[in-house]
């Protein structure tokens, strides 16, 4: 498109371009950094604070590298800066040294991770990542080693030619017999170097893989976490889908770490298992780290994992836990108070809506002065209803529904039916006899 052809003031040249979502950036010669959309558009012009070495971008955000200083350290040191902008809007997000170079070394490669975290690599085969915190209150962030290809050449003229860093690996091209790029005549064969940090060796027991995969891990996850706070922030995610992959990625690295963590509490090392104890992320990661403390018999280290616990996790209130029954408890207990008290006869007349007049005696000859008709029935049958209703009240027995029931014998019954009329004895039918003659 012909939109697309600009041409620069005269004695400015470009030396470096770079492209992402939704924006173009090209750094020149004057050290001014210019920003484009992609439909042609220009943006803001941006001084850059030295004189530009190279420019990489990847999603929304582009990263600059310049020379602090011409002339380098005394070991032959470049002393270069970074600035991470925003490539959409022209904002910096990040600013600092390149200090990830190694001493007399130069910087030959630059660019981003899949989770947009800066990462460069030095003339001695030195891979390192920018970790940023995990925070808004800093825009700043440590270089950090992340593999050493130096002990993983065949031969000294071996080369890496670094493509990109992604899922935990460094896409390169290997190449042979001192060449420092690939033919660009042929297609190059491109290989896969599995990230590894150059930790210290412990001498004391074996735990050096799961000790550098557990540091690499947790600094990963919070790069990750970063973007991903950027995706939700341009509505490119939802929050509810990020906050369920992070949980499933928090739950993949305290799997690392607690391998090492069984290693530890296996070799009785306490403090070290405790100090280890502040990388977990899950409630349930501190559950199975005390379950398996508690098998060890390591009774204290349980009870400091359980504060730990209770620190990072809060156990929620019991009898506010739940927000709904909380609520419900408040409104009955303003109902109960709103309620008037019944202190006496006129007032709950006066709650049934009844005349107060109507509940006394009417004067004879006549009813009461305020009382009507229409305002209530007469005042003598309200009056013995009211009283009557007490009295039952008053003389009202609770029925235990649980006590026993008294059953009566089925013979009683028939010791109540009338006996036979008795026999005459022989003495007294001699009497009668007797008395007849």
């Amino acid at each position: 498109d012909k939109d697309w052809v600009y041409a620069l003031p005269d004695g400015e040249r470009v030396l470096g371009c770079a492209t992402g979502s939704g924006w173009c950036g090209v750094m020149t010669s004057r050290r001014l950094l210019r920003l484009f959309t992609v439909g042609g558009i220009q943006g803001p012009i941006i001084w850059l604070p030295g004189e530009p070495v190279t420019i990489v971008g990847r999603d929304r955000f582009m990263a600059v590298i310049y020379h602090r200083s011409m002339s380098p350290m005394q070991d032959g040191t470049q002393l270069l800066g970074y600035s991470i902008i925003d490539g959409v809007n022209g904002t910096t997000v990040a600013t600092g040294d390149v200090s990830a170079l190694s001493p007399g070394a130069s910087l030959t490669w630059a660019g981003f991770t899949e989770s947009c975290a800066l990462t460069v690599m030095d003339s001695d085969g030195m891979l390192s990542l920018l970790a940023r915190p995990n925070n808004e209150l800093s825009s700043f962030g440590n270089w950090v080693p992340f593999l050493d290809t130096v002990g993983l050449k065949k031969s000294i003229s071996d080369n890496f030619w670094p493509v990109e860093v992604n899922g935990g690996r460094l896409v390169c091209v290997l190449l042979r017999g001192g060449k420092e790029h690939p033919d660009a005549a042929r297609r190059p064969v491109t290989t896969t170097l599995k990230l590894r940090m150059p930790m210290a060796t412990c001498l004391s027991m074996k735990s050096g893989v799961e000790e550098e995969a557990s540091v690499r891990a947790n600094i990963a996850l919070d790069q990750r976490k970063i973007y991903d706070d950027v995706l939700v922030s341009e509505g490119k995610m939802d929050s509810e889908d990020i906050e369920e992959e992070y949980d499933m990625m928090c739950r993949q690295v305290d799997k690392i770490t607690l391998k090492l963590f069984n290693t530890f509490i296996t070799a009785r090392k306490v403090e070290r298992a405790l100090d280890l104890a502040n990388r977990f992320h899950t409630e349930k990661t501190f559950d199975i780290a005390i379950m398996a403390a508690d098998r060890m018999s390591l009774g204290r280290l349980c009870e400091k994992l359980e504060e730990m616990k209770n620190q990072k996790f809060p156990p929620l209130d019991e009898d506010f836990g739940d927000e709904g029954s909380y609520d419900s408890g408040m409104d009955e207990r303003r109902s109960v108070e709103d309620e008037p008290k019944i202190t006496s006869r006129q007032q709950l007349a006066e709650m049934q809506r009844i005349s107060p007049d109507a509940l006394h005696t009417p004067q004879k000859g006549g009813r009461s002065r305020h009382s009507t008709d229409e305002e209530s029935p007469p005042a003598e049958s309200l009056k013995r209803k009211f009283d009557d209703d007490e009295a039952n009240k008053s003389s009202k027995r609770r029925v235990n529904p649980f006590a026993k029931k008294r059953l009566e014998s089925p013979a009683k019954g028939i010791m109540k039916l009338p006996l036979s009329p008795a026999r005459p004895t022989l003495s007294k039918a001699k009497s009668r006899l007797n008395a007849r003659r």
